[in-house]
């Protein structure tokens, strides 16, 4: 094996790019000004050889000598740039259902402005002939839109995930598709039903045929998923988990975020109950909300600082 032979296999399996071909021309004459050298001071080009490659090890232990730029630039171009897996025909996906998308919202906007005054002089009931004529416009535009962006964001492979099977990622267009037809459409019967006395009635019929069969969907999907991600990412994920795991079983960590989680709680609960009374429980049960995400942001701030 010669000193060329040697840098490829270094390289084997990564995808050719220029800047990689930069890279291993770089490393390449590194590797022979090392055997050069030996070889001046007296070493047999075979020996010279083995002696350079073994000093040369592993590739990331070289940037020292080499530019750790120009490594970083060749990892971003092999696996972070996006443009490795967009051809021309997805990115005209979407183009094509962002303009669907926006000139739906736009000739929504086009009615409400044009036509807002009308109702307002016949003294239509909160407008809930036009915010239903708002809703159906939306429905028959953005419906589309979000089932086929959802098909091409699976379909399309990224620097840490393979894509996804055209047949599921149909299947899961098809459950975005349909929560999102229900919901437009929930909200166009529901304000053109309005004042009727059966408005909730017939949102509701609404949800029954599109929005939970949709969720249904969904969630079988979700739990059938398989894990998609590249070997890499994998393995990234596993020892941040392993990483998560050994911090958190430590009893000195563990005792001092179950006192804070505790506090917390215990804050409140009292609170939840004094603005009860002062306020009324219609809105103090807030807390519980803002109780949640102090404790995030607690557990946070302590894997940080971990």
């Amino acid at each position: 094996m010669n000193a060329k032979e040697f840098v490829n296999t270094l390289f084997k399996g990564y995808e050719e790019t220029a800047a990689l071909a930069d890279f291993k021309e770089e490393l390449l004459g590194n590797l022979n000004a090392k055997i050069e050298n030996l070889v001046k001071k007296g070493m047999d080009a075979q020996t010279a050889f083995e002696k350079a490659s073994a000093e040369l090890g592993d590739v990331s232990a070289l940037a020292d000598e080499l530019s750790l730029k120009k490594r970083k630039e060749v990892f971003e171009e092999v696996y972070m740039d996006i443009r490795n897996f967009m051809n021309a025909k997805r990115v005209a996906g979407y183009v094509v259902l962002g303009v669907l998308a926006v000139f739906g919202i736009i000739s929504a906007l086009i009615i409400f402005l044009s036509t807002h005054g009308v109702f307002a002089a016949i003294g239509w009931s909160a407008n809930s002939g036009l915010n239903g004529l708002l809703s159906k416009r939306l429905l028959f535009f953005l419906t589309p839109a979000v089932a086929g962006f959802t098909w091409l964001g699976l379909t399309q492979e990224t620097a840490s995930a393979y894509p996804m099977s055209k047949k599921r990622a149909i299947w899961y267009a098809l459950s975005a598709g349909l929560i999102a037809f229900g919901v437009l459409i929930l909200s166009a019967v529901y304000f053109t039903a309005k004042g009727s006395g059966l408005e909730l009635l017939s949102a509701i019929n609404m949800i029954i045929p599109f929005a939970l069969p949709g969720i249904g969907l969904l969630v079988f999907l979700v739990l059938t998923e398989k894990d998609r991600l590249k070997p890499w990412a994998k393995d990234r994920r596993d020892k941040a988990v392993k990483q998560e795991m050994e911090k958190w079983s430590d009893p000195a960590t563990a005792s001092r975020f179950g006192m804070f989680s505790g506090a917390i709680w215990i804050f409140a609960l009292g609170f939840f109950v004094l603005l009860g009374f002062l306020i009324g429980f219609k809105f103090s049960w807030l807390v519980f909300i803002f109780a949640t995400a102090v404790q995030l942001l607690v557990q946070g701030l302590m894997s940080k600082r971990a």
